[in-house]
């Protein structure tokens, strides 16, 4: 599901990759340092249009993908949980022939990002991450919702409607949650995103993390109980992240925000490179 004027602008490549027996989906663009990008989960790879541009024109190759199951890649994958998408970051770098990235990702991505940061600490050269969800979700919570969303003819709406709310400031446009609604709805996107949210993620792993890692979170993220108290928690667990917080915006702040991430996220960049 890319957007034709993000395609015009970077003269992104479209490729596929193998894995179990489905396909990754993703887009390549560029040339230098890798970043890889990685969006939330029920989301698509849309969700960096507003972010890539700037890294293309800072001299950074960028590939951006669907995760298993959403978007474009689509197949029979048996599951969907944190140990699948970190395996499937190796996949996408092992099949660009990249031996070290950085890794951009949101949501559920920022824990597996920072899973496969842990397990191969030498291929990753820096995390930049949005919103990341390193703890393990309730599981009566988890249980109630994914019932919901299992209701015959409900589960796009459902959430869809969730979706909107993670956009507080700046309102999602039609046509993307469109497009996010037919990705949920098409065959296997609902057990794609039940299965993400019934994962077990990183919890106690998050302080195995050791990679230079930058984060933003947004005041208006519903999916944490207090920003603030989240913010303060990754902070002690990851001494050495540099940590923004934005007022008023919400769980994707890659394209809520851009303009105030971009240039924090190329700073940050070049302080790595110097």
């Amino acid at each position: 599901m890319s957007n034709q004027k993000f395609e015009a602008r970077s003269e992104s490549i479209a490729k596929t990759v193998v894995v179990g027996n489905g396909k990754l989906s993703y887009e390549v663009a560029g040339n230098g340092p890798v970043v890889l990008c990685l969006p939330g989960m029920g989301d698509t790879r849309r969700v960096y249009e507003r972010f890539v541009p700037a890294l293309l024109e800072a001299g950074y190759r960028v590939i951006t993908t669907d995760l298993r199951g959403n978007g474009q890649s689509q197949g029979k994958f048996s599951s969907h949980n944190l140990n699948d998408l970190a395996s499937d970051i190796g996949a996408i770098l092992d099949a660009e022939g990249v031996e070290k990235a950085y890794l951009a990702a949101g949501s559920i991505s920022g824990a597996s990002a920072g899973l496969f940061a842990s397990q191969q600490p030498q291929r990753v050269l820096g995390l930049i991450l949005f919103s990341p969800v390193f703890d393990s979700p309730s599981r009566l919570m988890m249980s109630l919702l994914i019932a919901a969303l299992r209701l015959p003819g409900l589960g796009a709406p459902i959430w869809g409607s969730y979706f909107k709310t993670l956009y507080p400031k700046h309102p999602v446009e039609a046509d993307y949650l469109a497009q996010v609604k037919a990705s949920i709805g098409q065959k296997g996107g609902l057990k794609s995103l039940t299965d993400m949210l019934w994962s077990r993620h990183l919890d106690a792993g998050i302080r195995q993390i050791k990679a230079p890692t930058l984060i933003f979170f947004g005041t208006k993220d519903g999916d944490f109980k207090s920003v603030p108290a989240e913010a303060a928690r990754v902070q002690t667990e990851l001494p050495q992240a540099r940590i923004e917080i934005l007022e008023g915006i919400g769980h994707y702040p890659q394209r809520e925000a851009a303009e105030q991430v971009i240039p924090q996220t190329l700073q940050w960049l070049a302080a790595q490179k110097a």
